[in-house]
């Protein structure tokens, strides 16, 4: 990947660092469709809906019972590991949504995004990636397309790619890579793909992403 360097030229998205990435703080522009920058902090005390909390049951995913928020490997059900977003404009939230899980929980090192539908009654996953949902773009479906952010090491270096993933009717699906950025706001990595070599950097990162197990 170290060839995509040389093909890339300005930034969009504010990077980031650390184990657990952080939220993009700058807003988000696109030309082709209205973009809400999302930023998740894990630091609230409650959820947003009370339906959140009885969907993490429902999944069995965390304890109801465990009140220690410095157990990641027993995680309690509670707003400082996971985030709810619904998932369609047209359908509740208890039927389709995205879930972000906090990095670190169940011993997963980074960030990870699941995405659930409800089918005959019992919530089927859908998608899973092991990336930072930094926002989302209106789409001409119910289904916003999704600004992911995933990491990756080159040579030494930390780097994220920036990522938007569509809806096909049945799940999401990669489309392409917006921005490639670096943890040192003065370095290398902090670019935008030029146009014209944006589906063939696309593929590479693509395929990488593929590779490392970060689309599942």
């Amino acid at each position: 990947m170290k060839k995509i360097i040389y093909l890339i030229l300005v930034i969009v998205f504010s990077g980031c660092s650390g184990d657990d990435e952080l939220p993009t703080k700058k807003p988000i522009t696109d030309n082709s469709g209205e973009i809400t920058g999302i930023e998740t902090l894990f630091n609230a005390d409650s959820f947003d809906d009370s339906k959140h909390i009885e969907l993490l049951k429902e999944l069995k995913i965390c304890s109801e019972f465990q009140k220690d928020t410095s157990d990641y490997m027993k995680p309690a059900c509670s707003p400082r590991f996971f985030k709810i977003f619904p998932m369609r404009d047209d359908a509740p939230v208890e039927n389709a949504f995205l879930l972000q899980i906090k990095s670190k929980v169940g011993g997963i090192k980074l960030r990870r995004l699941i995405t659930f539908v409800r089918e005959k009654g019992e919530l089927v996953k859908v998608n899973t990636f092991i990336a930072n949902l930094i926002g989302t773009r209106k789409s001409k479906t119910h289904y916003p397309d999704l600004i992911l952010r995933f990491n990756d090491n080159v040579e030494g270096d930390v780097i994220f790619y920036n990522c938007i993933f569509v809806w096909n009717g049945k799940s999401y699906k990669f489309q392409t890579t917006e921005t490639i950025e670096g943890t040192d706001s003065d370095g290398p990595w902090r670019q935008r793909i030029i146009a014209e070599l944006k589906d063939s950097v696309s593929n590479d990162i693509y395929k990488t992403l593929v590779k490392n197990e970060m689309i599942l």
